[in-house]
């Protein structure tokens, strides 16, 4: 496979792996197509998977592959716009109800 049939490939992905193919490879800033993470793939599957609570898990750190903190890191991953609603909203949460009296975050 040539290097413009690998672009080519990876430019019919995903619409994070489209943003970060042209960020990384082809020196293009398309902010959005950044912002079109949270509507459309994998960015999307991800969001719509939040619960009423405000989590993606139980909590915070529970239980450990599906909770906010690991769903977090994967949106973050995918590169989603840090001006994302559901993003602020649950990190404002995670400050707001998940803070431990130590100042960590509650693992529970």
């Amino acid at each position: 496979m040539s290097e413009q049939e690998l672009i080519g490939w990876l430019l019919d992905g995903d619409v994070s792996i489209q943003y970060q193919t042209n960020r990384d490879l082809l020196n293009i800033n398309n902010p959005g197509l950044q912002k079109r993470i949270s509507s459309e793939g994998w960015g999307q599957q991800f969001l719509s998977k939040r619960k009423e609570n405000g989590h993606w898990g139980v909590a915070f750190y529970q239980p450990k592959w599906t909770s906010s903190h690991y769903t977090l890191l994967d949106l973050r991953n995918l590169n989603i716009s840090q001006d994302n609603r559901i993003i602020k909203d649950t990190i404002e949460l995670t400050l707001n109800t998940c803070k431990a009296g130590d100042g960590g975050i509650m693992l529970n």
